[in-house]
């Protein structure tokens, strides 16, 4: 165990003694102000007023969503509490459309509550309740009464509400939703609490439409439509209650509004409807056959519904080479697509309207793309409606368990992945299930990748996209058997496409590559942090795309079957998409993408574009940088307009010009109309480069407002920043004995108590590194007598520092102190007890010490070093270095 490594001491996360201490901020969240021409139009009126389930559709029903209130409790809350306002639904609690904005931690319940009516029930009907989706538990009560519950981030669910309903007046419905995020069980995809760089602000609670329905005692409840275009049919499953036995379900197929054919049987028994020459569904022809379900009685029809479904097939096929390619409908096709995450700047998960997936889905189709790589997300189903529509090949993710695969989150993933297949199980436009992506929580290939083939055996299987990932033509980490069971052998090469060096006889397909930032000001997430594999500008785009699609022709005629571009759309700080967040810009012209494409795949939009596209800006391919010395020109001359002035201090931070920014910032800071604000205080925050500039003086001008808006660990990196900057460093360059003592005095002077405990833990790590190991148990003292609750430093690794090069017995039972903190509030395994136990071993407490490394050795049954500890304390050995120890 590397314990004695001071870069052991910093890492909070890694080695086998490292723990994630918690740097969660507030629950304030980044109060982000970029948004779409849809999400501009939002009202409580207008918000998701289609119909949710295209693939099961019913006439009489009624759209719950628009404002309700809302309240936030302890998880373990039994009840809602005084509202706290408003929140509109189905827009998540974190985003901008939901008008609340605020995270909802691990240990905290978001309340949901409304009323609603319902049309007066026959003695022979129910009343469901639905909802699209909700992340991640949620426990449903009417007129106070509990009806159900449901688990899962990503499926929709119904209960059945009847027997709680008033008939006579106004119902009372709450929700109560729980989701850790990133810090449970549950699949949580990109979302994480702590969102940078390729992960996302969370979607929690309601996220997708909730609706009612009254429908018969006898109903129809599933559809499962299966193509077979080599038998010439299709099969419809149609799964209901039927209380009496006797009734029967007709099916009507349709193709542009005339029959086709029509076959009855019975309920639960699959129907087989014959499709001789049928149109066949593919990218340059979707097309849709519609179907009415009815289920009728002696005494009519009492349950009817609507759904489509396109003749298409999907299989692993051999070219003239022996290359195993995707073939759709017996026909190779080369599958180009895009890595599309599915998020938005002004409603996260939640698309802001039905408009805004059309425009998604035909601007990836005007690029010159035929597939899309539905990343690590699970779509409202209106989005595969439009797939299925115009003819988008879809690869859809399971959304991945956690990383860390903590106790039941096995289970809880295999279940939400049957949920996924079954929910979109009849979507023609989905041909792939990707079933792990670059290890993130991947555990048991081989069975469930099997699993998934033989519950779906109609679509291909890619059981590990990017197992092997390259960075700059690197491979991050090999695999002795890599896509086992799979029918893909799926790499990543950021950025530029490379070989696959053995495909096992796969399908050979680049499952993910590009990721080139270009620079949009203006209409970026955070413009302080933006992200991607290279940055270019717009006119190098062009040429270092047009070089991968080359690369991609030359790999397709040594097998590559399939490549899939990273990313249509910029996402929070990924700033590597071809159009921005916000939809507004183009960074390169789709007809110049699409006919780059065109090497690959044949045909775009069908029909005539649209005119949802007709809005996009092509960005300016001269306003960028290179202008810095004509900005300022500008500023001086006069122009202090507040985002101009904005940028400009950017650039001259990219730049590392310094002369500037202080007259940069004063003119800023002059023009702010909203100081405290999250974003400009977060901005003034990052420019302050010095304690003299005027940043500085403003932010502490009343220290408390910015630690409450950008988080204290945040302001506490600021003024750390400085005091190493100005006082620490200038100290250590003179060489020769540091005067801790004085930098401390000198610090608390300007900077307060908080920078003084920063001073004893700089100098604590500077006397590891010296092996001063007397002045190290000092400063150790004196930094966690007060640092405990938010130590910079691996309480435990430092204590074992102490325990192993520290004699004063005083320090030593200090750190006893400090040890047993860890083990309250940051459990360690059976490293933290390992510690305490020899601690108390050194000092000479030899009962105490075998009691609490026996329990180390319980909680580490398999710690070699542990159980050594253990024989020498029974042995009474010294467990500490001593100068025979050392020499072994």
């Amino acid at each position: 165990m590397l314990r004695n490594s001071l870069i052991t001491i910093l890492l909070l996360s890694t080695g086998v003694r490292s723990f994630s201490q918690d740097k969660l901020t507030d629950n304030r969240i980044a109060s982000a102000t970029l948004k779409t021409s849809w999400g501009a139009k939002v009202t409580a009126n207008n918000c998701w007023r289609e119909y949710p389930r295209p693939t099961m559709q019913r006439s009489n029903w009624s759209n719950l969503n628009g404002y309700w209130t809302y309240s936030i409790t302890d998880s373990e809350a039994t009840t809602m509490g005084a509202s706290q306002g408003q929140i509109l639904v189905p827009f998540p609690i974190e985003s901008q459309l939901s008008g609340v904005q605020r995270s909802l931690g691990p240990k905290e319940a978001l309340w949901y509550k409304t009323q609603f009516d319902v049309n007066k029930l026959k003695s022979s009907e129910r009343c469901l309740l639905n909802f699209g989706a909700v992340d991640w538990k949620a426990e449903v009560f009417v007129n106070g009464k509990p009806v159900g519950a449901h688990v899962g981030g990503y499926d929709n669910f119904f209960l059945d509400i009847t027997d709680a309903l008033k008939q006579e007046q106004r119902n009372v419905l709450e929700v109560k939703v729980t989701d850790p995020t990133d810090r449970g069980i549950n699949p949580h995809g990109k979302q994480v609490l702590n969102p940078g760089n390729i992960f996302y602000t969370p979607s929690s609670g309601i996220w997708q439409t909730v609706w009612l329905e009254n429908v018969p005692q006898d109903r129809i409840e599933g559809l499962k439509i299966t193509p077979d275009i080599d038998k010439q049919q299709v099969t419809v499953a149609v799964r209901g209650i039927n209380t009496s036995g006797n009734d029967n379900v007709e099916l009507i197929i349709k193709k542009d509004g005339k029959e086709v054919t029509k076959v009855s049987g019975p309920m639960n028994v699959p129907l087989i409807a014959k499709m001789k020459n049928a149109a066949l569904w593919s990218p340059e022809t979707p097309i849709l056959y519609d179907v009415v379900v009815k289920l009728k009685s002696k005494a009519g029809i009492t349950d009817e519904v609507s759904s489509y479904f396109g003749m298409r097939k999907v299989s692993v096929g051999e070219d003239a080479a022996g290359h195993k390619r995707i073939f759709l409908n017996n026909k190779y096709l080369f599958n180009l697509g895009v890595l599309d995450q599915g998020f938005w700047p002004d409603g996260l998960m939640t698309p802001p309207s039905d408009e805004a997936i059309q425009f998604d889905l035909q601007a990836m189709k005007a690029m010159g793309f035929n597939t899309v790589r539905k990343h690590i997300k699970v779509e409202p189903e209106r989005w595969y409606y439009y797939a299925d529509k115009l003819g988008m090949l879809v690869w859809q993710d399971f959304v991945n368990p956690p990383n860390a695969l903590p106790e039941g989150s096995k289970p809880e993933f295999e279940r939400e992945v049957k949920a996924t297949m079954d929910q979109l199980y009849n979507h023609p436009s989905v041909v792939t299930w990707v079933l792990f992506n670059e290890r993130w929580g991947a555990y048991d290939q081989k069975r469930l990748t099997s699993w998934v083939k033989q519950y779906d055996p109609t679509r291909l299987v890619n059981g590990h996209s990017g197992e092997l990932l390259y960075v700059n033509d690197r491979l991050r980490a090999p695999s002795t058997e890599p896509w086992i069971e799979s029918d893909i052998a799926d790499i990543h090469a950021y950025p530029y496409p490379r070989k696959i060096d053995n495909d096992f006889g796969k399908i050979q397909v680049l499952g993910e590559f590009g990721g080139v930032t270009v620079s949009t000001p203006g209409h970026q997430w955070n413009d302080l942090d933006t992200w991607g594999y290279t940055t270019q500008s717009p006119e190098a785009f062009i040429k270092v795309y047009r070089g991968m699609l080359d690369s991609l022709k030359s790999l397709e005629k040594m097998g590559l079957s399939a490549a899939i571009y990273t990313q249509p759309f910029d996402v929070e700080t990924e700033e590597n998409g071809v159009v921005t967040y916000d939809r507004a810009v183009i960074k390169m012209p789709f007809d110049t993408m699409s006919k780059i494409n065109s090497l690959l795949v044949l045909g775009n939009l069908n029909g005539e574009k649209s005119t949802l596209l007709a809005s996009l800006k092509n960005i300016d391919v001269h306003d960028n940088d290179n202008r810095y010395e004509e900005y300022l020109t500008q500023f001086r001359n006069g122009n202090h307009d507040s985002a101009f002035v904005r940028r400009l201090i950017l650039m001259a931070m990219r730049k590392n010009d310094k002369q500037p920014i202080n007259d940069l910032s004063a003119a800023y800071l002059k023009n702010l109309k909203s100081p405290d604000s999250y974003a400009n205080l977060m901005f003034i925050l990052n420019f302050t480069n010095s304690s003299d500039n005027p940043g500085f003086a403003f932010l502490t001008r009343d220290s408390a407002i910015a630690k409450d808006v950008v988080g204290a660990f945040r302001y506490k990196g600021m003024v750390r920043k400085f005091i190493s900057a100005e006082i620490i460093n200038p100290a250590l360059k003179k060489g020769g004995q540091v005067d801790w003592e004085a930098i401390h005095q000198t610090v608390v002077q300007k900077y307060g108590e908080d920078g003084g405990e920063y001073v004893w833990g700089k100098a604590m790590t500077y006397s590891i590194d010296h092996k001063s190991w007397s002045k190290m148990g000092e400063y150790y003292k004196k930094y966690y007598k007060t640092a405990l609750p938010h130590s910079e430093y691996h309480i435990n690794n430092v204590s074992w520092m102490v325990f192993e090069n520290v004699d004063d017995t005083s320090i030593l039972r200090f750190a006893l102190t400090a040890v047993k903190y860890n083990m309250e509030n940051f459990s360690d395994g059976g490293a933290d007890l390992d510690t305490y136990a020899n601690i108390y071993y050194r000092l000479g407490e030899k009962e105490e010490a075998l009691k609490w490394e026996r329990k180390a050795l319980e909680k580490s049954p398999h710690d070699e070093e542990i159980k050594a500890a253990l024989r020498k304390m029974e042995q009474g050995l010294p467990t500490w270095p001593t100068p025979d120890s050392t020499k072994n």
